[in-house]
């Protein structure tokens, strides 16, 4: 890891990628709180994350093409900057005109899958193929670091000045990541082929087409998007039930509720931490199927824990353990790709994995609204850590490599 915190390129990277989830997570938090406030309406605060899953399962995957047809480090500069601007209608107060938050909800999501995409097709040009899952360690611990300095900040912010200082924190946060994204281009390699930005809009869609094709024919990326499916199942079931959990198994407020997302946050830095330090020794699929295997052990225990103990304490601490695997299993996940998929296909693969995971945690969302009200609470989140198993065993047995048999290797 002390390798890659030499890399020039990659640490500006990697600050500018804080920076850009430090602005997400501001808006992420600020932008509900303020729509419930002015409302008072559940129904309508949640069209804010509707909107966003929407606009992130339609339109990721040209989002992902973008980043195969022009200069990559360019792609996220300009997005980040595009970023900044959006979010200007939100300087002046929209009050009710809602419309106004929807729109700037819905393009942030585009533009986000759009950088994300970029960034994580960008680093196999800035660090060595030993190093990708160290690197990705890194990158994956920008979300929860963004996670926990934009959540605090967004909440603060909006309680201040309505929205005005969520969109001046937050414009300035992507700038800082364009510029810094500018700079980082300097230390890139490009001994690949540059993707070609000709042919209009035809042969864009052309390329959209082939590329997703190519993906489905590619069995390591056909596999990592089926562990990536089960698991998004499980966490759209995570996100909705979660609630439910506390307040009906554990007998606890809302406060709860918020102090065991956040300490989440904490594990995934730590998780972040602990792969960048040990995950180069593990293979991109072995530290998914860990990944997803641990996070299922621990939601089981988590729970069916209700019936031994109620005690605060130990809930905190599972939570944090519980954001460490989570990270192992992104890190893996976003290696498996890089690995699997030629340079010149890899932002068409990862808008493809990003649309693969928003629309199976729809379907979670979906379903956990549906069972939540008709079977016991804890039941159904059972049935999620199962699915949780289940993508480690899809990872384990469907990316390892093949053995081959002892009587050809015997013959060499």
């Amino acid at each position: 890891m002390l390798m890659l915190l030499r890399h020039r390129g990659f640490v500006l990277i990697w600050i500018a990628g804080l920076a850009s989830s430090v602005a997400s997570w501001l808006l992420i938090t600020g932008l509900p709180i303020y729509v419930f406030g002015v409302t008072g309406s559940a129904l309508v605060t949640s069209a804010v994350f509707l909107v966003e899953l929407l606009c992130g399962i339609t339109l990721g995957s040209f989002a992902g093409a973008l980043a195969d047809r022009f200069d990559r480090f360019r792609l996220m500069s300009g997005v980040a900057v595009v970023q900044a601007v959006v979010v200007l209608p939100l300087v002046g107060e929209p009050g009710h005109r809602l419309w106004i938050i929807c729109v700037v909800a819905g393009a942030q999501a585009v533009l986000t899958q759009t950088f994300d995409s970029a960034r994580n097709a960008a680093l196999p040009r800035l660090v060595e193929a030993a190093h990708l899952v160290r690197a990705n360690s890194m990158v994956a611990l920008n979300t929860s670091a963004g996670r926990l300095i934009g959540s605090s900040l967004g909440g603060f912010a909006i309680t201040r000045e309505g929205t005005r200082y969520l969109a001046i924190g937050a414009a300035v946060a992507f700038v800082t990541a364009a510029a810094l994204i500018a700079v980082a281009r300097r230390t890139a390699r490009y001994d690949a082929a540059e993707p070609a930005t000709d042919g209009g809009a035809a042969s864009f869609f052309a390329n959209w087409r082939s590329g997703l094709v190519a993906m489905m024919r590619n069995r390591g990326v056909r596999a990592t998007f089926q562990s990536v499916a089960l698991g998004g199942v499980a966490q759209g079931l995570f996100v909705v039930l979660f609630v439910v959990f506390v307040s009906r198994a554990l007998h606890a407020d809302g406060t709860l509720t918020g102090v065991l997302r956040g300490v989440q946050a904490i594990g995934g830095v730590a998780g972040g931490l602990i792969v960048g330090l040990l995950g180069a020794r593990l293979s991109p699929w072995l530290l998914m199927s860990l990944g997803a295997v641990s996070f299922g052990l621990l939601s089981l225990t988590i729970w069916n824990g209700p019936a031994l103990s109620r005690q605060v304490e130990i809930y905190v601490v599972l939570f944090i353990l519980i954001g460490v695997p989570g990270i192992a299993y992104n890190s893996g996940a976003f290696a498996q790709i890089q690995q699997s998929v030629s340079d010149s296909d890899l932002g068409r693969a990862f808008g493809a994995f990003y649309v693969v995971y928003n629309a199976s945690q729809g379907l979670g969302m979906a379903a956990a609204g549906v069972l939540g009200d008709v079977l016991d609470v804890v039941l159904v989140l059972n049935v999620q850590a199962v699915l949780y198993l289940a993508s480690g065993a899809v990872a384990y047995f469907a990316l390892r490599p093949a053995r081959r048999p002892q009587t050809e290797i015997l013959r060499q």
